[in-house]
Formats: C-alpha cells, structure tokens, sequence
C-alpha cells in the first residue's frame, strides 16, 4: 500500500507575497537611491585667504596708471616732501629726494612689479641713485619708509629690498577689494580682479 504525502502540497500565496513584498522593498530602494544622490556637483569658490567672491575684472595701461597714482597720491604730497611714483615702459620709478647735511639730494628709485599670491604687488629694487652717493639699498628704503608720509597699503620691507601694495587692503564703503592680476609693462597690459567681501 502507497503512503499519501501530506508536506508535498505547495502553497502559492505564500510564493506571491514574498515576491510583492521583494518589489515594494526594491521600489523603494530605488526611491530612495534617487532621493538621497545629489545631482550635480556644486562648484567650490576659492576663498582661502579673503572669503570674497570675484565680481569680475578690468584692464589699464601706463597712462591711465599713472594719471590713477598721481591723483591718488595727492593726498600724500605735503609742503616740505613730495614724491612722484609712476610706470614706465620697463619698471616702476620713485622720484624724491633725500636730505643730506641741509641740502636736497635727487633720490630714484627704480623697482620690477611683481604679482604676489596674495594679490598684492611687489616692488623690488633694481637700482636707485642718490645723486652721486653710494648707500646701501636697504637705507635708503628705510629712509623712504621714514620720511614720507605713504598709504597704508603700502609695506616697505628694507632688508628685503622690496616693497609690498597691498591692493586687496583698500578700504571703500562699497566692501570691493582688488587683486593684481597680470603686470606687463613692456606690452603695457595691467590687469586687476575684482572681489566683494
């Protein structure tokens, strides 16, 4: 005689509610997937040492540079010291002079721009004349740090025998600041970044 099997009997309920319930789990994984993954990259700004964001840029030449530091440095011209500071085709030039033993010695100095990093300009020394003189770089910029009444932008630095402009230092009601760009004299292209805080 033949045994019946009982366990041999399949339920398909089953078999179908596990599949529904592996598509709604698998539904709403991929929601969730497409919820969760961020769609484009945002690009990152460069904030590293002012937190500004650039609002553009603008180019000058020498004559416009210099009619630019002459009006600028108005303000600075007194009646016992004046001072000239203007662009030529090669170099800078400060135009001065220095006392010495009661009389009016003609100082020049003549530097190369350079753009730092940090957007400041600086001018290094390339040779200077003190009328028929010989001192030492390093004086005379600690003479010319003494006594001339400059910006506060501008750092002298004697024992480097440079000068920094701080261009990104100028303060103005509007919060813009600039950033030297590309400094060619001898193609007479002078370019600036502007930034807002």
């Amino acid at each position: 005689m033949k045994q019946k099997r009982i366990g041999n009997r399949k339920n398909w309920w089953k078999w179908a509610f596990l599949l529904l319930l592996a598509l709604n789990i698998a539904f709403i994984a991929v929601v969730a997937s497409r919820v969760i993954q961020v769609r484009e990259n945002l690009p990152e700004q460069s904030t590293k040492n002012s937190g500004g964001v650039k609002v553009g840029t603008f180019s000058t030449d020498i004559e416009q540079l210099n009619a630019t530091l002459s009006a600028y440095l108005a303000d600075y011209q007194g009646d016992n010291i004046s001072y000239a500071f203007y662009a030529t085709s090669k170099e800078m030039m400060f135009e001065g002079s220095y006392t010495l033993l009661g009389y009016e010695v003609p100082l020049y100095i003549y530097f190369q721009p350079a753009r730092l990093e940090s957007g400041a300009v600086q001018l290094t020394v390339t040779s200077f004349s003190v009328g028929t003189l010989s001192l030492p770089e390093e004086q005379v910029l600690k003479y010319l740090q003494s006594s001339y009444d400059l910006p506060d932008f501008v750092e002298v630095l004697p024992d480097k025998s440079a000068i920094n402009i701080n261009v990104q230092n100028l303060d103005n009601a509007a919060g813009i600041y600039l950033k030297a760009g590309e400094i060619d004299l001898v193609n007479d292209r002078i370019n600036f970044e502007i930034y807002k805080k």
